[in-house]
Formats: structure tokens, sequence, C-alpha cells
């Protein structure tokens, strides 16, 4: 008689050590690519800016999307957000260094609430 194991999913060593971060979409923001080809991401939960090489990996198979950070990571900044989970000043902070001292931005996602403003400005 002949002993067998139950079949597992294979998962290489190095698919499960590329993921440095995974969070549900509460807790998860992009802020956008900097000239250095380098990505910002905002931890809600841990309160930090993550900068990593590449933008996350989105997936939408549960109920709410999951956002995965694959490594290696290249800074980490503490930051502390607003009581509702929100960017404070610290994001902005973050946002024009990137602008100020570091060669700016090649990519940043308009929000709503940026849109809104470029409205108002445009007819006042």
């Amino acid at each position: 008689m002949s002993a067998t194991t139950p079949q597992t999913e294979d998962v290489s060593e190095a698919q499960t050590d590329d993921v440095v971060l995974e969070r549900r979409s509460w807790n998860y923001g992009y802020l956008g690519e900097d000239v250095e080809n380098r990505h910002h991401h905002v931890d809600r939960k841990l309160e930090r800016i993550v900068v990593t090489k590449s933008r996350a990996d989105r997936d939408d198979n549960g109920a709410v999307p999951v956002f995965s950070l694959e490594g290696p990571i290249l800074h980490t900044e503490g930051i502390v957000l607003a009581s509702n989970g929100a960017g404070g000043d610290d994001v902005r902070r973050w946002i024009q260094f990137i602008d100020q001292e570091c060669g700016g931005w090649a990519e940043r996602p308009i929000s709503a609430a940026d849109q809104a403003q470029d409205v108002l400005e445009e007819v006042f």
C-alpha cells in the first residue's frame, strides 16, 4: 500500500515573496507615477506612503476589490490621515514634495474633487 498526499495548488516561493502589500480598496490609494517611473501608493491601514517600481494589481473577483503590490518596496514614509481615512496634510505635502523636489509627476489620477476645482476656477 502506498501513501498518497492530497493534491494542492502549486505556488512558487517567488510568487508569494513578490507581493509586498495587499489591501482592500478602502485601505488603498494610488497617488501616481513620478518622472523616475516610481509608483506612489497610500497604505491607509498602516498610515504610510509606499513607493514601488510598479502599479498595484486590482482583483475584482470578490465583493470588494483587492489591490496587491509587488516588490521591492523602494521607500516608505509614515503619514497621518484624516479621521475618516482620507488623505490629510501629510499626503498633500508628499504630492508637493515629489512635484517640487524630485522632478515631478509623470502621471497622476484626476479625482472628482480636482475636476470640480478646475471647473470652479474656470467659471470664476
